[in-house]
């Protein structure tokens, strides 16, 4: 499992949530309603990158840090309900 450091580790982690997608034919649509999520939180992740980038404030910083947290706790769920889904069936 590979986790976010900054918004440019997404395209990797999405390749590699996208191949959970096969594996789990019955839950495709669920590990794609995750993914689509993530990417939201992605996407806001990436803008307060910028504006940190632009304004060097430690506000953004911390919140970038919460949002990195964030994802990466959605991105431990999303492979804790592939596990469980793998052993349910």
């Amino acid at each position: 499992m590979k986790i976010l450091a900054t918004s440019l580790d997404w395209v990797a982690i999405e390749s590699e949530l996208k191949s959970l997608e096969n594996t789990l034919p019955l839950f495709k649509h669920d590990v794609i309603r995750f993914i689509k999520a993530i990417r939201e939180d992605v996407t806001a992740l990436s803008k307060l990158e910028v504006e940190f980038r632009r304004t060097h404030s430690k506000q953004l910083e911390r919140e970038c840090a919460s949002k990195v947290t964030k994802i990466n706790e959605q991105l431990k769920l999303v492979h804790k309900f592939h596990l469980m889904s793998l052993l349910a069936q």
